[in-house]
């Protein structure tokens, strides 16, 4: 028996040197705890330490924790590696060749037209140029482009997909760091609603469309003097429907064109706004004033004073955002401005 259990000792030393040199974890693992099994049914004889009272588990049981461990933690680093891997062929980028379309890439790819717009914000769908990259997703779900103050559960709420699979698809760790401006691949998402119909929208007004049907417009002139600080279009992920023009705070907003006066008051996100109803069903917007300097229903002149800039509902700053509208379609106001 001694024999026995001097050939399991030495066969214990054998498998903790084959452990250490080979890539079979999971073998070395299991002969390694059925060699300390055999010297564990023998503790009293010679050669065997006896553990004093009070002393935690064997060595070899320590070791064999460790040795646990270990191999989980290589799971997981494999784990993480392959999921990169998936990551970094979800985006992949398709180059603008001479004469294609997006409606061409669109279908070549097997994608929603609206979706493949709205990944890559293009604010005229007819205008894309030969050598220009298109972000395209080779997985099933969106794309979404972080926006200052997005979170992952409020991004999983907009496109109807979970949290927990955007945290793992995207690596993003327990703290769920989000950087503005990223792109998130959304598994399994679908374009919300009100994205897509903005797209449809930009489909409809770009100048290549619906605006060659409409009646001839007022002859529009420009509100406020100023810098454009965000133009029509898409903006970090989402549809902006004006154009923004930063101007001093309390600077004079002037009609862009003659008109009533069909709307005042305070709008979620607008602030303080006023809208001028023009002939023909043509509209305008002016939003975030400080202050109204007209009441509904008055009649102005083109160049008259309306409102004074200011920075109320969603801004950042002092500026004017004006929307040029007819009926319930919202355009680009440079498309109608003199000077663009």
């Amino acid at each position: 028996m001694l024999h026995f259990y001097l050939g399991a000792k030495r066969l214990l030393c054998n498998v903790k040197k084959i452990l250490f040199t080979s890539k079979i974890l999971p073998v070395c693992l299991a002969l390694l705890f059925a060699a300390g099994t055999v010297l564990s049914l023998f503790p009293g004889r010679a050669g065997a330490r006896k553990l004093p009272p009070g002393t935690g588990q064997p060595s070899y049981l320590k070791q064999l924790k460790k040795y646990r461990a270990g191999i989980e933690q290589h799971k997981k680093e494999q784990e993480k590696i392959k999921r990169k891997e998936t990551l970094s062929k979800a985006i992949q980028q398709h180059i603008v060749q001479p004469g294609e379309t997006l409606t061409h890439i669109a279908r070549d790819y097997q994608l929603d037209l609206e979706a493949l717009i709205c990944w890559n914000g293009l604010t005229d769908p007819h205008l894309i140029f030969p050598g220009e990259a298109l972000d395209l997703l080779s997985v099933e779900g969106s794309m979404h482009t972080v926006n200052q103050g997005d979170t992952v559960e409020s991004i999983a709420e907009l496109y109807q997909s979970e949290p927990q699979l955007i945290t793992a698809f995207n690596l993003l760790g327990e703290e769920r760091n989000l950087t503005p401006g990223e792109k998130l691949v959304i598994p399994g998402g679908t374009l919300p609603a009100a994205e897509k119909k903005a797209v449809q929208a930009a489909l409809l007004t770009s100048r290549y469309g619906l605006r060659d049907n409409l009646p001839a417009s007022p002859a529009f002139d420009w509100p406020v003097s100023g810098r454009i600080s965000s133009p029509y279009g898409w903006r970090q992920g989402t549809f902006h429907y004006g154009l923004d023009i930063a101007v001093p705070h309390g600077s004079t907003i002037r009609a862009a064109a003659a008109g009533v006066v069909a709307e005042t008051g305070t709008k979620q996100g607008y602030g303080l706004m006023l809208i001028l109803d023009h002939r023909d069903n043509w509209k305008t917007l002016y939003a975030h004033c400080s202050r109204l300097l007209v009441q509904e229903n008055e009649k102005v002149s083109q160049g008259q004073p309306v409102a004074l800039i200011g920075a109320t509902g969603n801004a950042t700053g002092p500026h004017l955002h004006l929307e040029i509208r007819h009926g319930k379609q919202r355009f680009d106001p440079q498309l109608y401005l003199p000077g663009t």
